[in-house]
């Protein structure tokens, strides 16, 4: 593995602990299964727009009430100590990602929501925060909690680790890391 250059999180359930009720989202918005956002996309115009307030609404409740991961908060202040570059992909609204950022000061290079463009399980979204940054996708390393995360960063070509917060899903395999604390980083990367 090259040397990496630059750490891409994601927010719910990496940076802070799992909050987000995504059973609960999909049966107020009246979907029975499926991603939430692409279930809301398939929607009539007036349904999709209550659809996306109601789920705008729930990620900034969640937003005010997340607790950061354990090992988040030790991680990047090891990383302000080096030169590693860091950035946030989230599927989560921008105003969802300024809560947090400001709850727990988090300083990030780059940021990528919703707003920006395709999400992830699309590869486009490390693509561009890998520009923005200026460091090739293969010097970055991607971490995530779910399978899209590791989807996008194995389809944009950096290496990826998956953050275990419960049991370790059937897809653990498809991740070049599997961790169960953000502090593992460290040694992965020999800092």
């Amino acid at each position: 593995m090259p040397k990496i250059e630059a750490i891409i999180f994601d927010l719910d359930g990496t940076i802070t602990k799992p909050i987000l009720n995504f059973d609960a989202i999909r049966k107020e918005i009246g979907v029975e299964s499926g991603p939430v956002w692409e279930s809301i996309q398939k929607m009539e115009p007036e349904e999709r727009r209550q659809a996306e307030k109601i789920l705008v609404t729930r990620e900034i409740e969640a937003a005010e009430r997340a607790e950061l991961n354990d090992g988040a908060e030790e991680l990047f202040g090891k990383l302000s100590q080096t030169t590693i570059a860091s950035a946030i992909l989230t599927r989560n609204c921008l105003a969802a990602w300024n809560i947090v950022k400001n709850k727990f000061n988090l300083d990030v290079h780059a940021v990528y929501t919703r707003e920006d463009g395709p999400l992830k399980p699309d590869p486009k979204p490390v693509v561009m925060l890998a520009k923005q940054l200026r460091i090739p996708t293969e010097k970055i390393l991607l971490i995530g909690d779910y399978l899209f995360d590791i989807q996008a960063g194995n389809s944009a070509g950096t290496a990826t680790a998956l953050l275990v917060n419960h049991q370790t899903p059937n897809y653990a395999d498809q991740a070049t890391f599997v961790i169960h604390n953000l502090m593992e980083i460290p040694a992965i990367l020999e800092l």
